[in-house]
């Protein structure tokens, strides 16, 4: 048992970890009075006491995220600093990440059904709006960092259990506050390298449209169940001149519409000029959504 906050006489009382970084740890929590579970993030600042990069990411996790409303994007509930540990409180996700629904499908040899894919680009993209009309880049999109809320465990079926899940992104360790007219662009590199645009993957310049790129990989991923640039070898090199070529393979248009292959055709490409803004694409995947519950019939 823990002492948060101790002026609201918040008490936290561990319940089990969830996930390890290298200098966190992510356990499942309740907290006591109000008897609500969280997900209590605990950074081990004396062991990055020297590493600033460090801990400018924990500052940037909170600070960006107290700038955030959105249905789709993790809350931070509280934080605290004490003893060498900053706590941070978040909402818990219930239903695991994103990589759940890929697995799940995986596993059983059953493709995800469209209006399901469609429903998780409309939140996902919904997200990002909000993100960058506050001015801030997520800068690390991946079904790890996507969280899953509202799943109905007790149903058999896949399609029944995940068409109306709720997702929610979260993990702003990365993010970036662009809100100085004179810091227009990032150059740092950060995040998963298989969902990295091409312009981080070569030291350049990127703005907003990385977002974008990320963002249509994951979607693309809810399609193949694999990333596009997935590779069955640990050849760094090979991945990342597939992915500044924007090499991947094809999604299968036997079984998904040409909007959506469109649409992910459309966000993975290589001139970020080129790639639709956030504004174009909450557009085009709510009519997806419209147009695919229309005509689907869940099996």
């Amino acid at each position: 048992m823990s002492d948060l906050e101790p002026e609201s006489c918040r008490r936290v009382v561990f319940d089990r970890v969830l996930g390890k970084g290298t200098f966190s740890t992510v356990y499942k929590a309740l907290v006591e009075p109000d008897n609500e579970h969280i997900a209590l993030k605990i950074v081990h600042l004396r062991d990055i006491v020297n590493d600033l990069k460090t801990v400018q990411d924990c500052v940037n996790e909170i600070s960006n995220l107290k700038k955030l409303n959105h249905s789709n994007i993790i809350r931070c509930l509280w934080w605290d600093f004490s003893d060498f540990e900053l706590k941070i409180g978040l909402e818990l996700a219930t239903g695991g990440d994103l990589r759940r629904i890929i697995h799940e499908h995986y596993d059983k040899f059953d493709l995800i059904k469209e209006p399901i894919i469609w429903s998780c680009a409309v939140q996902l993209s919904s997200a990002l709006y909000h993100m960058h009309e506050s001015r801030i880049m997520h800068r690390d999109i991946k079904p790890a960092n996507i969280f899953v809320y509202e799943l109905k465990e007790e149903k058999k079926s896949l399609y029944e259990r995940w068409k109306n899940v709720k997702i929610k992104l979260g993990d702003f360790g990365f993010s970036k506050d662009i809100t100085n007219g004179l810091d227009m662009t990032c150059r740092s590199v950060l995040g998963s390298p298989l969902y990295m645009s091409p312009e981080r993957m070569l030291h350049q310049k990127y703005y907003f449209d990385s977002d974008i790129w990320s963002m249509a990989c994951v979607i693309y991923e809810l399609v193949a169940l694999q990333a596009p640039f997935h590779l069955n070898t640990l050849d760094m090199n090979l991945m990342t001149k597939r992915i500044i070529n924007g090499f991947y393979p094809p999604i299968p248009s036997d079984i998904y519409s040409i909007k959506i292959t469109k649409f992910i055709d459309s966000c993975i490409i290589v001139n970020h000029k080129f790639r639709p803004n956030i504004s174009q694409i909450l557009r085009i995947t709510r009519r997806g959504l419209a147009e695919s519950q229309n005509t689907a019939l869940p099996s």
